[in-house]
């Protein structure tokens, strides 16, 4: 996808998939309509006032998130930790956990953090990697409380859309080729570091 005529409708993203992601990473924000005076507004047209509503229902419905000082604070500790995980394959890497309460914004906050990572990858690396491959600098996979080992490199599979991924029933039998065909940057995973808010 070169430009953004050719992304998708941001109402329309999964995110489950890695196509869907680097649209949502890649793509325009959402631009606030213009703020009409009540006689602007009664001098629109049913259709035209129509349109206006509409657009002021999506802007409103996708606000954010707003740059509290919590979710500035997660994102400096999300940057410190990922920023320091530059350690050889050798070598244990920090990972991050982020734990609260239902509906306190933790996938809102990770995803503006992702968004954020995926694009300054980009911009520092480019688009392919040294061996043409398309760079991928996040793996957007959603977890439940019981997710094990199968059901994320399964995720994982469906998020890059592997050929593998509906065949077999061991981790074993497919992963390694996934691993190796799309470079999700394996070095960023390693010991969970939670963070509660």
């Amino acid at each position: 996808m070169t430009g953004t005529a050719s992304l998708p409708s941001p109402a329309n993203l999964a995110l489950s998939r890695k196509e869907d992601f680097k649209a949502f990473a890649d793509g325009p924000r959402r631009t606030q309509p213009d703020v009409l005076t009540r006689a602007q507004l009664k001098a629109l047209s049913p259709q035209a006032r129509a349109e206006y509503n509409r657009r002021r229902r999506e802007w409103h419905a996708n606000l954010g998130p707003l740059r509290t000082p919590q979710l500035a604070e997660l994102h400096e500790d999300l940057w410190d930790i990922i920023d320091s995980n530059l350690q050889d394959g050798d070598k244990a890497k920090g990972a991050v956990a982020v734990d609260a309460f239902p509906g306190l914004g933790k996938t809102t906050s990770v995803l503006a953090f992702a968004r954020e990572f995926h694009r300054r990858e980009i911009a520092e690396q480019g688009e392919f990697t040294a061996q043409g491959n398309e760079r991928v600098p996040v793996c957007r996979v959603g977890l439940t409380g019981n997710t094990g080992m199968k059901d994320l490199n399964r995720a994982m599979l469906e998020f890059f859309g592997h050929p593998g991924r509906n065949r077999g029933t061991t981790t074993r039998e497919h992963f390694p080729v996934a691993a190796a065909s799309t470079s999700p940057r394996p070095e960023r995973f390693g010991r969970p570091q939670a963070i509660r808010r």
